[in-house]
């Protein structure tokens, strides 16, 4: 068989489809690909789809250079140019010769005994570059670590929460034994392309092996062809295809066959979807773009998959701004980052993920430079950007400082961007974004009433040589500032001041101080870090970490968990997400000092000095006293 006859049967399916099919996509209009999905920030969801539907596609091969480079890269990614990829070629090992018989549909979520079951421990890490341990939950329930995985902060704006949450989801390690509703590593994979992490993804899913689980068969090949995996989308690795007689698979079993030259299967395929009156023009139009080396975009996407996503991948075509809305961070990550969609349909699908974490920082400047904003606009900067989406606002203050002559109407701008993060719970975000232009501002008298956010900006942004020039004698950030990058030109400083905050914080009765838990923090964190505190600070350490301070905090039969969990190797993952999904759920900003103290000393204990020191970092420089102070839980 030729290509050129393959070619006719992919166009034959167009031709064929059925009648009503037809009459559905026509009377949602041919001419413009529909908008599926209206909402600007699709949801994140928490828990897993069920096995029968597909699941989120999300985003990001590459992770926010804020998020700090914790991980080595995955040595098996496959990269792909912007442009079309080569004609595609017979694949050895596809198993397009044996078509098995069609399996009924399962029917919802089966219960069964996992563990074991699901091979060898997988993951891109190990001991030897990051990883915590094969048996990190190997003494854990099997119940608790499903549903934590399920619950896990990979999605997050927050450097180090995603940092952390990464290493363990990457980490190789064996699944712990027990009943279960879903694979373990089906959770880890989907976590992936939930955070837009789609190379890591694509990885892991080429690694791991669960037998008879069509849920994780779905994911591992959603994982697989949105990371653009053409070596392995035909293999054993998606045998499935061979005998589900979903769309999905039919679609997928009809163009590895196409692709592999079997005539026999391609026309036999072709059968059964007319049988079964599954009709996808978009699929159509892409397969004959591949096998035909044509660039014709399908003019609408009734129900977009992976499968799409693949096949435009494969095309050399930019993945659609609809079909990017409707399928959630990786496609939306996928549309941003292609310089062959619009600046707007770029600008569009970057609001949706900007939240996410999936995006990097070089990645977002890259799409702001891309808009065209008209100087009016910019002239009106600080009043416009109070009623535009976050991302948008951010775009329009950054060109607006860039080109500001004033230093004084600059200042306002980048401290309006920055308070717009703030606002939205997104200031490390805003802060990453404006750092350059952050860091051009210089403190003077008359903006001093700036300065503790500029630091804790600056801070955010790693440029604490910046953040020093807004500091006074007696600020209350000057021992953070030391903390984040000890200098003997501070360092006695710093010590006054936290010998000094010791002092007051033992006072009978204290002294009325609206900072006494902040400063509480402060020579919490100084002390479980291990970092050099003066005399006083260091005898009242202790005591002070031992004190209920203002925040909200997990209760206490979760908190013995956490630690009774931290204290044992072999649930030290248990621990771990434990930790996260407390802070996930609390906020870093609202987290009581004490807690957040025990938690960087545990993380400390099981041997993660790194994510200790970041976490405690990020939690100086966003944790708020509530005001008024709330009555200790």
């Amino acid at each position: 068989m030729t290509v050129s006859r393959v070619s006719v049967l992919i166009l034959a399916l167009a031709l064929c489809a059925p009648a009503a099919w037809a009459q559905s996509t026509t009377s949602s209009g041919a001419d413009t690909p529909p908008v599926l999905t209206p909402d600007d920030y699709p949801p994140i969801a928490d828990a897993p789809a069920p096995a029968t539907s597909a699941p989120a596609q999300n985003a990001a091969s590459t992770p926010p250079a804020a998020a700090g480079q914790d991980l080595p890269p995955v040595t098996d990614e496959r990269a792909q140019p912007p442009g079309a990829t080569a004609a595609p070629t017979p694949l050895s090992g596809a198993l397009g010769d044996q078509v098995m018989p069609l399996a009924p549909p399962a029917s919802g979520i089966q219960v069964q005994t996992l563990g074991s079951v699901e091979g060898p421990p997988v993951g891109l890490i190990d001991t030897a570059n990051g990883g915590l341990g094969t048996d990190m939950w190997s003494g854990s329930a099997r119940g608790e670590i499903e549903s934590l995985m399920a619950r896990i902060p990979l999605v997050s704006p927050e450097p180090a929460m995603r940092a952390l949450a990464k290493r363990i989801v990457l980490t190789r390690a064996a699944s712990p034994l027990g009943s279960a509703k879903r694979a373990i590593v089906t959770l880890r994979i989907e976590k992936l392309l939930d955070a837009g992490l789609i190379d890591e993804a694509g990885a892991l899913a080429a690694q791991a092996a669960v037998p008879n689980d069509p849920d994780f068969a779905r994911v591992q090949a959603d994982a697989l062809l949105t990371a653009n995996r053409a070596a392995d989308v035909c293999g054993n690795l998606t045998a499935t295809r061979l005998s589900s007689g979903e769309p999905f698979w039919l679609e997928l079993r009809l163009y590895c066959a196409a692709v592999g030259g079997d005539e026999a299967t391609a026309e036999l395929t072709h059968e059964v979807m007319q049988a079964q009156g599954d009709g996808d023009k978009a699929f159509d139009t892409l397969a004959d773009d591949v096998l035909n080396h044509k660039a014709a975009m399908p003019s609408a996407f009734s129900h977009p998959t992976a499968m799409h996503l693949f096949l435009l991948q494969q095309a050399g075509l930019p993945v659609p701004g609809p079909v990017a809305a409707a399928m959630g961070t990786s496609a939306n990550l996928l549309a941003m980052r292609d310089p062959r969609n619009s600046p707007a349909v770029r600008m569009a699908a970057a609001e949706r993920i900007v939240a996410t974490g999936a995006a990097s920082i070089s990645q977002l400047r890259e799409v702001a430079d891309a808009q065209d904003i008209k100087l009016d606009q910019m002239a009106n900067a600080a009043a416009a950007a109070n009623d535009l989406p976050f991302f948008a606002a951010q775009v329009l203050l950054r060109r607006a400082s860039v080109i500001q002559t004033r230093p004084d109407v600059q200042t306002q701008l980048v401290y309006e961007a920055l308070s717009l993060g703030e606002k939205a719970g997104l200031l490390p975000l805003s802060a990453a974004f404006q750092a350059d232009v952050a860091a051009a501002v210089r403190p003077s008298a008359a903006n001093r009433s700036m300065a503790p956010l500029f630091v804790r900006a600056l801070l955010l942004a790693h440029n604490p040589q910046a953040a020093a020039r807004w500091l006074s004698d007696k600020d209350l950030l000057q021992p953070v500032v030391d903390l984040a990058v000890p200098n003997p030109a501070r360092d006695a400083a710093a010590q006054a001041a936290l010998n000094a905050y010791a002092a007051g914080l033992v006072k009978n009765p204290p002294d009325p101080d609206s900072n006494r838990s902040y400063k509480a923090l402060m020579i919490g964190i100084a002390d479980v870090l291990g970092r050099p505190l003066p005399p006083e600070a260091k005898t009242q350490a202790p005591a002070l970490e031992a004190m209920r301070w203002d925040g909200t905090r997990p209760d206490s039969a979760e908190m013995r968990m956490i630690e009774q969990a931290s204290l044992q190797p072999e649930r030290k993952g248990e621990a771990l997400l434990r930790i996260l999904d407390a802070i996930h759920e609390i906020g870093l900003r609202n987290l009581a000092p004490d807690t957040t103290i025990e938690f960087v000393r545990l993380l400390g204990a099981m041997g993660l000095p790194g994510a200790a020191h970041d976490i405690a970092m990020d939690a100086l420089l966003l944790y708020v006293p509530p005001r008024p102070s709330a009555p200790a839980r």
